[in-house]
C-alpha cells in the first residue's frame, strides 16, 4: 500500500520482459497516494485497491485472480532483471517435472543502486548447492526471484497469514516436500529493495522465530538442520541486538561531543 515512488519501476520491469505471455495483476491495499490513478491509467494491466489484511492476504487474491499456469510475486518496490521471465520460461520447458524455480536476488537500496553484495554472493553460493537439509537451516530462497507452477501452489495451497515474515519459507518448503528441488537459474533474476531502518528489532526477532519454527515445522527427518536453524537463527538475533546497541551508543557519543544531547534511536536495516 502507498507504493507510489517506486511502482512504476516495478510495472516497467515486467512490461520489459519482452515476453509474449505475461498476465500482470496488481492487488492494492486501498492506496491514497496516487497509486490507484497511476494503476487506471497503465494498459495490460488487472488490478483491485481495496483494505486487506497484509502483504500474504494480498498475494494470495491476485493468486485467486490469475489463470496462468506460473505464479510469482513481486513486491511494489521490487523489480526483474532483465530477460528473466524468458530464462524462467526455458527452465520449466527444459524441465516439465519441476514444480518451481528460482534464481539469483540482487539487494538494491533505496536509489537503486546495488548494495550488500557479499550477502547476495553467499546466498547464490547456498542456492548452488541447494538440498532440502541444507534449506532447512535457513532461508536464502528469495522470493522476487521464485516461480511455482499453478498445478504445484493448488497441491500445497497458498501462503500461511501465520507468518507475517517467513510466510516464503514456509510456501517454498512446502513446495520443496511436495516437488524436489527447485530448477536453479545461475543468475540474477529479480532485486529486492531494502530500506535503512525498513525492519525494526521487534520485527527482526519475529522473523528469525518464524524460521525456526517453519524450520520445525517442515523439518521431518532433518532433526540437525531444524537445530541448526534454530541456533543460527538466535545467534543471528543475538549479535544484532549487540550490533544495534553499539551503534546506539556511538551515536550518542557523536551527540554529546557535537553537543547536541543524545541522538535518535538507531533502527539497522535487515
Amino acid at each position: 500500500m502507498n507504493g507510489a515512488p517506486t511502482l512504476a519501476e516495478t510495472m516497467d520491469s515486467v512490461r520489459n520482459q519482452g515476453y509474449p505471455r505475461v498476465e500482470h495483476i496488481v492487488v492494492d491495499g486501498g492506496s491514497s497516494d496516487g497509486t490507484v490513478a497511476m494503476l487506471a491509467s497503465t494498459p495490460d494491466v488487472r488490478w483491485i485497491s481495496e483494505p486487506d489484511r497484509g502483504r500474504v492476504d494480498a498475494a494470495n487474491k491476485g493468486v485467486a485472480m490469475a489463470t496462468g499456469d506460473v505464479i510469482a510475486w513481486l513486491n511494489a518496490d521490487d523489480r526483474y532483471e532483465p530477460g528473466a521471465l524468458q530464462a524462467v520460461g526455458r527452465a520449466f520447458a527444459e524441465n516439465p517435472r519441476a514444480g518451481w524455480a528460482t534464481g539469483y536476488c540482487r539487494i538494491i537500496g533505496g536509489d537503486g543502486r546495488e548494495i550488500r553484495r557479499a550477502v547476495t554472493a553467499y546466498k547464490s553460493l547456498l542456492l548452488r548447492h541447494w538440498s532440502l537439509g541444507l534449506y532447512l537451516t535457513q532461508n536464502f530462497v528469495s522470493d522476487p526471484a521464485t516461480f511455482v507452477r499453478r498445478e504445484a501452489l493448488d497441491a500445497v495451497g497458498l501462503l500461511d497469514e501465520r507468518y507475517r515474515e517467513s510466510h516464503d519459507y514456509d510456501l517454498w518448503l512446502r513446495v520443496a516436500r511436495a516437488y524436489g528441488p527447485p530448477v536453479v537459474l545461475r543468475r540474477a533474476v529479480a532485486c529486492f529493495r531494502m530500506a535503512e531502518g525498513s525492519l525494526s528489532l521487534t520485527g527482526f526477532e519475529r522473523q528469525f522465530r518464524e524460521h525456526a519454527a517453519v524450520a520445525r515445522a517442515h523439518g521431518a527427518g532433518h532433526a540437525g538442520p531444524v537445530l541448526a536453524n534454530a541456533v543460527t537463527s538466535r545467534l543471528i538475533v543475538a549479535i544484532y541486538r549487540i550490533l544495534r546497541t553499539r551503534r546506539r551508543a556511538a551515536g550518542r557519543r557523536r551527540g554529546r561531543d557535537r553537543g547536541c544531547g543524545p541522538a535518535a534511536p538507531y533502527s539497522p536495516p535487515r
